[in-house]
């Protein structure tokens, strides 16, 4: 393994115990937990500050640049948990745009924290007016993502942005089978939290009622989902109808799991899930979590969705 700290590669000065590293497909920040030997007290003579950046490599894996967020000690030992988002995510801001499209929006939210911008297979659709009200920008970019059911991942100092049913699209990575999985594993179908259909009623100031209803073909017992929120015309209505649905009913199938230490795998991945009987299909990957020093990834995945 390989530790850069503040630009530094410090691995030669460091006795790594434990390295662990969170990768997330959406809306929460990658992280990564790492455990020294610290028997001589080093790392409390170099004190590590809240805010510092840090990388981790191995076997060609990088957890990409994080920042330090949460420094501790215990006896004979030194731990740093880190984040790809920086501190300055945390604020609270208020903003308000008029005819803006969503790139630009998005662009103004990473670069107002210091990230680079990337999109990736989404649209650009326009908005009449938005308001951030005291609230983070990544926090606010995300409830604009659900409602276009798009994807916000924060990696190596960028933001990024890529349509999720079109990922779920993709061929599979691996197949997972039981053989493959490492002590206990589940699988399991929740009924609690779904909703049979979306249902967006939103009334302007020109007292223009603006209503859209989505139903898909293969909608879940449940019901109906009914969000406060403004739409401007037909089209948001329908757009976000369908991604709130989507966000509220896409855990409704899942599984996790351990497999030997694999770091090609990545959150966003699909894999296939064969001969698990009724909960055998393509699997959407939520979050992986590699323990560099254990020898294990842990999947945590979803079905994939289909219709909307």
């Amino acid at each position: 393994m390989k530790l850069i700290y503040e630009g530094t590669d410090i691995t030669a000065d460091v006795n790594i115990i434990s390295a662990k590293i969170k990768d997330n497909a959406s809306g929460v920040a990658d992280s990564l937990e790492i455990i020294f030997s610290d028997t001589e007290k080093l790392w409390r003579q170099w004190n590590p500050q809240k805010g510092d950046k840090i990388e981790l490599q191995a076997d060609g894996f990088s957890s990409g640049l994080m920042y330090v967020d949460e420094p501790g000690l215990s006896r004979g030992k030194f731990s740093i948990r880190a984040l790809s988002t920086p501190l300055t995510a945390k604020t609270p801001r208020s903003k308000s745009w008029e005819n803006v499209r969503f790139k630009k929006m998005a662009q103004d939210m990473a670069q107002g924290i210091g990230l680079a911008f990337e999109t990736y297979d989404i649209a650009d659709p326009l908005y009449d007016r938005l308001d951030q009200i005291d609230k983070a920008n990544l926090e606010f970019l995300n409830e604009r993502c659900i409602l276009e059911g798009y994807c916000l991942k924060i990696t190596d100092g960028k933001v990024v942005i890529y349509d999720e049913r079109k990922l779920e699209q993709e061929s599979p990575v691996l197949t997972i089978t039981p053989d493959m999985l490492i002590g206990d594993y589940e699988f399991f179908s929740i009924s609690s939290g779904l909703y049979s259909s979306c249902l967006i009623l939103y009334l302007s100031n020109t007292d223009r009622l603006i209503k859209y209803q989505f139903t898909p073909s293969n909608a879940p017992a449940g019901p109906i989902l009914r969000p406060k929120i403004r739409a401007s015309n037909q089209g948001e209505a329908e757009r976000f109808a369908k991604g709130l649905l989507r966000a509220a009913n896409k855990y409704e199938t899942q599984g996790r799991g351990f497999i030997r230490l694999n770091t090609s795998i990545a959150a966003g991945n699909v894999v296939q899930v064969s001969g698990m009987g009724a909960f055998d299909g393509s699997y959407f990957l939520e979050s992986v979590i590699h323990n560099l020093t254990g020898g294990k990834s842990f999947l945590n995945m979803r079905k994939v969705l289909e219709g909307y």
